[in-house]
């Protein structure tokens, strides 16, 4: 029998309209869940189980509001919220509790949604200080960063939804390493008020769900998106895949490139039609250019930090910002030249294709012992252009999970879902 927790988020929301689910049940299912779970995961920085399931006895009490009503969900701890502490996984702010929620909190609760609490997160969201929690597959691996304790708090059952945020790849790889879909939003189309900022001109807000049309769902409430009708429709013209593995296709390992293989293969035996896509001259200086505008932009973000406390600033941070401080304002502003540069020339990248596919992670996730996220290289590119991107697992054999991401040009979150959607069903067909 399927218990509640098992379900996907479209299909708690139809089971919660038509009576036969409460939110009471569904949130005490996921607690019990948690509480068998999390105890090897670590996923949470923080729970309110009272809170939760006082909230979905009032919920039950009053009809549907939209279909995150009466649904659990994580956020990850650099968003805030006034009814959880938001410590970012710095010492600095183990007490810190914002008195007001982050905008995408704001529209997550009117929606109806229940903040179960704070999910996992590297220090600042940035190269500082690991999570505690391990790959849900494996606990002697990583689950990737820096949105960790979300991608693994959805790939463990615990909830069907995870808010997270992305400056170079927190959402793709983690989500590729956790074996679950991780969806990265255009540059701006999603209020990032009341975020933690790392980098103003690359922190992008997304989350982890367990499908595609979760994360769909998801952002027809959590932005001003309205294309969940059309994306439920389907693509109407042919897909035609790019496949992009220029400029990091060295640093990807066996099972990255086996992915690869796997996807071609059975894209090609669906009928889908498929091209190489060549980066133009520059491009492959993107990786390069994000770091610089990530490193540059973290110190003015963490000035206060870097001035008052920084005995409490990871190693890592202190790294960070200290290369920071020896980047030049021309190499800075020649950085967001050639991002600029760029953005202009990626239409032609989609000249004769409607989306690019590409590695998601150079391969399976780290060993925790390495306490190492993972490298983002196959993120950053897409990240800096500010594209929309959907990493969907691969159904490869093999000890652990692995995912490749949808790339559409910026704007074009329908399309990038649409073809998600599309392949990961070709993905998934038993052959």
């Amino acid at each position: 029998m399927t218990e509640p927790y098992q379900l996907t988020l479209g299909q708690m929301a139809q089971a919660i309209r038509a009576g036969s689910l409460t939110s009471e049940a569904l949130v005490t299912s996921c607690l019990e869940r948690i509480a068998q779970v999390d105890p090897a995961v670590l996923a949470w920085a923080s729970l309110d189980t009272n809170a939760a399931l006082a909230r979905a006895k009032q919920l039950d009490q009053e009809p549907p509001r939209s279909l995150l009503h009466g649904i659990p969900i994580g956020v990850k701890d650099i968003i805030d919220t006034t009814d959880f502490i938001t410590s970012y996984n710095s010492p600095i702010y183990q007490t810190h509790r914002p008195t007001t929620n982050a905008n995408i909190v704001t529209r997550a609760l009117d929606a109806g949604a229940i903040v179960l609490g704070k999910t996992t997160t590297q220090e600042f969201a940035t190269r500082g200080k690991v999570s505690p929690t391990r790959n849900p597959y494996s606990a002697v691996h990583s689950p990737g960063g820096s949105s960790s304790g979300s991608a693994a708090a959805v790939s463990a059952g615990m909830v069907p939804l995870a808010l997270s945020s992305q400056t170079a790849g927190s959402i793709v790889r983690p989500a590729s390493y956790c074996g679950v879909v991780g969806f990265k939003a255009s540059y701006d189309l999603i209020d990032i008020a009341g975020v933690k900022r790392m980098s103003p001109t690359l922190d992008t807000l997304g989350w982890h769900t367990r499908n595609v049309h979760d994360a769909a769902i998801a952002l027809s409430l959590l932005s001003d998106w309205q294309g969940l009708q059309e994306f439920e429709r389907g693509l109407t013209t042919e897909l035609v895949v790019g496949i992009c593995e220029d400029p990091f296709w060295t640093m990807a390992e066996t099972a990255t490139r086996e992915a690869m293989s796997l996807a071609r293969k059975r894209l090609e035996r669906a009928g889908v039609r498929l091209i190489q896509i060549n980066l133009p001259t520059g491009f492959e200086k993107l990786g390069t250019a994000l770091d610089v505008i990530g490193d540059v932009e973290g110190l003015a973000s963490l000035e206060q930090e870097w001035r008052h406390q920084r005995d409490g600033l990871s190693a890592g941070v202190q790294e960070k910002l200290q290369r920071a401080q020896t980047i030049k304002p021309e190499v800075y502003e020649e950085a967001k030249r050639l991002a600029r540069t760029c953005d202009e020339q990626s239409a032609t990248l989609f000249a004769g294709a409607t989306c690019i596919l590409t590695p998601s992670s150079p391969g399976y996730a780290p060993l925790l012992e390495l306490i190492d996220p993972g490298d983002s290289c196959f993120s950053k590119l897409w990240t800096i252009l500010g594209m929309p991107s959907v990493s969907i697992p691969v159904p490869l054999p093999g000890p652990l999970p692995i995912g490749l991401e949808v790339i559409c040009p910026k704007g074009q979150d329908t399309l990038a879902l649409q073809a998600a959607q599309h392949i990961s069903v070709i993905f998934n067909q038993k052959i």
